[in-house]
């Protein structure tokens, strides 16, 4: 529980700043973009059955979308990089590929199916590095609270279900190319890793056989575009 806490308070705390540095901007625009998770993937431990294992997952290609509002930062800006703020919110979807629980040896379960669903909020900050060109390369970095929703199932009815809310973060790297003054079509990769996610492992019964905690990660990569107001 105070880890959670914690994670709240580090997100609300980028959130505050990143909409105070952006009150103070020149340029507001919205923005809208869609993409491939590409690679997945999530890695739980707890006691199960009163021992310690593990559940490892691996998920298909997925897909992600998102939307949001940013603002360019003239004073933190110079002539060869802009830097911008953001404000993002974004949805996902993976269906589970292989799971691998460790109180049944190192092979893949069977009868795997399932999936996780993420609804997340970042506050996101970049850096434009201005080129003679429309192309501009960027980098960006955030930190967000996410809504997890899990049910996974694998073997003869087991089952990992549970929705739960965790701290993360993520990396940014892509280009923009300004089609007009009001359009920029933007194509970026993204690495996101959200921390602490908790459920419940049941077995076929309905019983509950134990609490487990993982990281997810994901990489996506994506199209959009933004819209200057």
């Amino acid at each position: 529980m105070v880890h959670k806490i914690r994670a709240f308070g580090l997100a609300g705390l980028a959130l505050t700043l990143a909409s105070g540095a952006m009150a103070q901007s020149a340029q507001t625009y919205g923005f809208v973009y869609g993409g491939v998770i590409a690679d997945s993937s999530q890695d739980a431990d707890g006691v199960i059955g009163g021992a310690a294992q593990t559940v490892d997952t691996d998920y298909d290609s997925g897909f992600q979308v998102g939307l949001g509002v940013g603002r360019s930062l003239p004073r933190l800006s110079t002539d060869r990089v802009g830097v911008r703020g953001e404000i993002e919110l974004s949805y996902g979807e993976a269906d589970a590929d292989r799971i691998r629980f460790s109180g049944n040896g190192p092979a893949d379960e069977v009868n795997v199916g399932g999936g996780l669903r993420s609804t997340t909020v970042f506050a996101n900050i970049y850096a434009d590095f201005a080129t003679q060109s429309a192309v501009t390369p960027f980098v960006g970095a955030g930190l967000g609270i996410g809504d997890f929703r899990q049910d996974l199932v694998y073997g003869p009815g087991v089952r990992v279900s549970e929705s739960d809310t965790a701290f993360g973060a993520q990396l940014i790297a892509g280009v923009s190319y300004a089609a007009s003054d009001s359009l920029t079509l933007t194509a970026d990769a993204r690495y996101r890793a959200f921390y602490g996610i908790e459920s419940n492992r049941f077995a076929p019964t309905g019983a509950s056989t134990g609490v487990l905690s993982g990281d997810v990660s994901a990489l996506s990569i994506n199209f959009g575009a933004r819209f200057a107001f």
